[in-house]
């Protein structure tokens, strides 16, 4: 077999700005598995440049998949993720996309998820800006058929933020995603009578299990977990803890694809409803993505959208909503996307090929 690796900055529509930083390029790395046979698959590693999002950086991703994990595929087989889980998650699933493509199976089908539009909810990352803008975006959003809005947000501006993005779409349910941003549960007070869907990752991902139940505990609005769950183990732990209302499953940051049905399988165990959760994927991870966001566990809106919300051209053929604005989930074997030669070539930065 062989490893072609390619980092891509493909430029955002709009800076995306959240309690982590900003970013105004989506800078990933793409990895094509071929097998002996020919037969080609794709994965996506959606790191960020900045650390503190629970995943390596791309830089480190990057040297992680030239230096270490992708040598080690290429001569055995096998890997260790060794700290670099989103780099690991994307050879899993360029290796899973290849065997899919190899069979003609598509991977909604492999995992067991029945193939259907997706409702979406719009992400408003607008940390930092005037309430006002986010409240323009929410419109939007909601003018656009979205079946939920959630607000990016830090403790100095969330409440008059999420007020005013409110009472711009009103009748539609609003989220809130704070990324760790809070100190502790006492500050969440003016949020909780804000009548949210969810309060997703309030308090830093290092927060105890016994620590978010009693917050689970406290609130009216439902805790969402999201950073604090790095893995379908800690899915299963957290939600067994009664530490988790509502779970974000990222396949980039719990190994995988496959792994990534496994924490949806843990979540429902429970009785906790999940949704699959966005990490600005171009449209080869966002493909494999909306796959595991077709099973029965994931009730709740995506926060994957249209590769047109993110990016003016993607490396790919875009992911598409419908006249309803719910997502497509792309058809064919495998993820249904493979990139086009000549947007790959335009966006490309850096390029390794390993093995024959």
């Amino acid at each position: 077999m062989a490893l072609r690796l390619v980092r891509v900055r493909v430029p955002l529509r709009t800076a995306h700005r959240s309690a982590h930083g900003t970013d105004a390029v989506r800078d990933s790395v793409l990895v094509c598995w071929t097998r002996p046979d020919g037969v080609e698959g794709w994965g996506e590693c959606p790191t960020l440049a900045a650390p503190g999002y629970t995943t390596e950086t791309t830089d480190r991703a990057w040297s992680g998949l030239v230096g270490e994990l992708g040598p080690a595929a290429v001569m055995q087989g096998t890997w260790s993720a060794n700290g670099l889980v989103a780099a690991s998650a994307a050879l899993s699933d360029a290796g899973l996309d290849a065997s899919l493509r190899a069979t003609g199976v598509s991977l909604v089908e492999h995992l067991g998820g029945v193939r259907r539009p997706l409702p979406t909810c719009a992400v408003v990352a607008g940390v930092g800006g005037p309430p006002g803008e986010a409240a323009a975006a929410a419109a939007r959003a909601a003018a656009g058929g979205a079946a939920m809005v959630k607000v990016k947000v830090v403790p100095d501006s969330a409440a008059e933020v999420l007020r005013a993005v409110q009472e711009a779409v009103p009748g539609l349910p609003v989220a809130a995603d704070a990324n760790g941003s809070f100190v502790d549960g006492a500050a969440l007070a003016e949020l909780d009578g804000l009548g949210l869907a969810y309060l997703e990752q309030p308090l830093a991902a290092g927060t105890t299990w016994d620590d978010y139940a009693a917050l689970c505990d406290a609130l009216v609005t439902p805790v969402a977990l999201d950073e604090s769950l790095t893995s379908a183990d800690a899915v299963r732990s957290a939600t067994g803890a009664g530490a988790a209302d509502v779970v974000s499953i990222k396949p980039a940051r719990m190994g995988g694809v496959a792994a990534a049905a496994l924490a949806v399988s843990a979540a429902a165990a429970h009785g906790v409803p999940a949704f699959v959760g966005g990490m600005f994927e171009l449209g080869i991870g966002r493909a494999a993505a909306a796959a595991v966001a077709t099973l029965a566990g994931c009730t709740l809106p995506t926060d994957l959208g249209p590769s047109e919300r993110y990016v003016e051209v993607d490396v790919c053929a875009p992911v598409v909503t419908d006249g309803g604005g719910r997502l497509l989930v792309p058809d064919g074997a495998g993820i249904g996307r493979v990139p086009v030669a000549e947007l790959l070539a335009r966006f490309a930065v850096e390029e390794v090929v390993l093995g024959r």
